[in-house]
């Protein structure tokens, strides 16, 4: 018996068995189904990281911002709340949390008063630049003399889950807070 005969032999089994081709059909589907369940768990992932890093800058500005004076100690209790707001997710080494004060004194254009970094050891820099730098405000916010505006910063760096075709990237989210109170123009010891 040849080759073709045997082939011709299996595919007129198959057609004549139906269990044949329910079991040619789970076989050729299971690695579709697979391919999409994991798609969907990384996707998942993936937005629920990003609404996770919202929710850490807008939660970290709202809480630097709140009170007339801002204190060293104080800061660094505001950087010990980004483990819990973004768990499950760690941020030792994946992660930073960067506040900037941009004030204007009168005459001048704006520039960060102080800056300060906490919350991960992920080696990156801001977007805004470095104290004492004079910047250009993003998005049209006007910084008016004697006015703070408070920024923060969150850098990630995400792994993919499954699918790592594109390898690992670091992701930035950002927020902008006028303080209620005061200016908020020093860090107090």
């Amino acid at each position: 018996m040849n080759l073709i005969e045997c082939t011709r032999n299996l595919l007129r089994r198959l057609r004549v068995e139906e269990g044949a081709s329910i079991l040619t059909e789970t076989a050729l589907g299971i690695p579709l189904y697979l391919t999409l369940a994991s798609g969907t768990l990384e996707a998942s992932n993936y937005l629920l990281l990003h609404l996770k890093m919202q929710h850490t800058v807008v939660a970290i500005a709202d809480l630097t911002t709140r009170d007339e004076k801002i204190y060293e100690s104080v800061v660094t209790d505001i950087f010990e709340a980004v483990p819990q707001i973004m768990t499950p997710y760690p941020v030792a080494d994946e992660s930073k949390m960067i506040i900037t004060a941009i004030s204007e004194v009168e005459g001048e254009t704006p520039s960060i008063f102080w800056q300060r970094e906490g919350s991960g050891t992920l080696s990156v820099e801001s977007t805004l630049g470095e104290e004492g730098d004079h910047i250009t405000m993003p998005y049209d916010i006007e910084v008016n003399p004697n006015e703070t505006v408070i920024i923060t910063e969150y850098f990630y760096r995400y792994e993919p889950l499954i699918f790592d075709v594109f390898g690992a990237t670091t992701l930035h989210r950002i927020a902008y807070f006028r303080p209620r109170i005061g200016s908020l123009q020093a860090v107090l010891p």
